[in-house]
């Protein structure tokens, strides 16, 4: 994979080519994600089109990689029917192979508003963002379970270590490892480390 990033990162310095790869990703990625999350909703096409207005032969054409005459309204009727946001994003040109390695049915799914742990009352819900270093590009669904993971692990610990008689008063500060592509690391140390 990282040959094929690499040898990407080079020919994107072209500007030719860089645009014209840059475009035929956006199609390609528009169209797979429809076709993805309609697929995770267990809704057929004809569903989806009855829901934003159109026909099951519009759907299909909106799966199309080829095609390539979006247009935000449609879109953001789409993102209404999978009870999602439309997010439209202008990005430089170096952040592009992390995407194409990336691209795959996981990177392009999404949990739909009712299960999102981002708006959830409950223990689940985190207090403050997650931005490990280097670590910005994750896609949507990684960074909510990766937020969910960090600040239910960080309540735990806390809980548990407040719990300790040798522990007390002081109650700890967490901090979650974040390696790309791997389980969180949960490392704890007293408050004065830290400083």
């Amino acid at each position: 994979m990282r040959d094929i990033e690499s040898a990407l990162r080079s020919e994107l310095r072209d500007p030719e080519y860089s645009e014209g790869y840059a475009e035929s990703f956006l199609n390609t990625y528009i169209a797979s994600q429809i076709k993805v999350i309609r697929e995770q909703r267990e809704m057929t096409q004809s569903d989806l089109g009855e829901a934003i207005g159109t026909t099951q032969a519009g759907v299909s054409r909106y799966e199309n990689a080829n095609y390539s005459s979006w247009n935000i309204r449609t879109l953001i009727k789409i993102a209404r029917a999978f009870h999602l946001r439309l997010k439209v994003s202008f990005e430089p040109f170096g952040t592009l192979p992390n995407e194409v390695v990336r691209f795959g049915r996981q990177s392009l799914e999404r949990v739909p508003r009712e299960e999102d742990l981002g708006l959830r009352e409950d223990d689940l819900t985190w207090t403050r963002p997650l931005r490990p270093s280097g670590q910005e590009n994750f896609a949507g669904a990684d960074l909510y379970l990766r937020q969910a993971i960090d600040q239910t692990a960080e309540r735990e610990l806390a809980k548990q270590l407040a719990q300790t008689p040798a522990m007390q008063p002081a109650v700890p500060q967490v901090a979650i490892n974040l390696q790309a592509n791997q389980v969180p690391q949960i490392l704890a140390t007293e408050d004065s480390i830290w400083r």
